[in-house]
């Protein structure tokens, strides 16, 4: 018995090391991939600017190409890494919760995506537009390569994981830990913690707060709109068993 178990371990870690390799070698193709993608990707996103971007130095050509290179490898790996996880654990798990990861899943992507393409063709642009008239009347700006993608994506990332909120709440109302209920009660805290991180995200002036809270308030209700639909079917669901059984 006790060498079965311990079969059953090495078995469970050559499994793990071999798809944590295959991981990693998919993330290094696509890091060199990536490299030869700078310049599509650069003309990606200064397609809101009317100025060259500044380039202070050989060091700062270099980190340009490290970070979109980690971009775009961060992003080719997350669905391939997501695979592997699912099928490492895919054996333990029980047919229900199958169907649940088969439909949150897909959701994860879809989210992560519109809150990017949201963060970068809607609020990106506004901000920057908005910071650059209020500094024209001052002085003259001048964008490095380094400040503006520090921008951009202090924007777009971040949004990209706050979309993430309305599945996070259907998980939790789902295996139970969460209920419309709690989320409606406990509305103003959340806001304001909302509103904490939409001043932790954003430039420091208004308008660049509250073009980052609207969105973040309109995902929380959403989620609680979210919650009531799960706790419906749920309710539903449990009905239809009890008349059959």
């Amino acid at each position: 018995m006790a060498d079965s178990k311990h079969l059953s371990l090495v078995g469970h870690l050559a499994e793990f090391r071999s798809r944590l390799i295959a991981s990693l070698i998919w993330f290094v193709l696509w890091f060199c991939l990536g490299i030869f993608l700078v310049d599509p990707f650069y003309h990606l996103v200064t397609q809101f600017l009317d100025q060259p971007l500044l380039a202070l130095g050989p060091n700062e050509i270099l980190w340009l190409y490290v970070k979109v290179a980690s971009l775009v490898a961060l992003s080719a790996s997350l669905p391939f890494v997501t695979y592997q996880i699912w099928a490492y654990v895919k054996p333990a798990l029980k047919q229900e919760e199958l169907r649940a990861i088969y439909w949150y899943l897909p959701a994860v992507f879809l989210c992560f995506i519109m809150g990017l393409a949201f963060g970068f063709y809607l609020v990106a642009p506004a901000l920057l537009q908005v910071l650059l008239n209020w500094s024209q009347e001052l002085f003259e700006t001048r964008l490095t390569v380094g400040n503006y993608l520090d921008f951009i994506f202090g924007v777009t990332l971040p949004l990209g994981f706050l979309f993430e909120m309305p599945v996070l709440v259907a998980f939790l109302t789902h295996i139970g830990l969460l209920s419309p209920k709690w989320l409606s009660a406990y509305r103003r805290y959340a806001y304001f913690v909302l509103l904490v991180l939409a001043v932790v995200l954003t430039p420091a002036d208004f308008v660049s707060d509250l073009a980052m809270l609207v969105p973040l308030v309109g995902l929380y209700e959403i989620s609680i709109l979210i919650s009531h639909w799960i706790l419906y079917r749920k309710r539903r669901g449990g009905k239809q068993d009890g008349i059959t059984s």
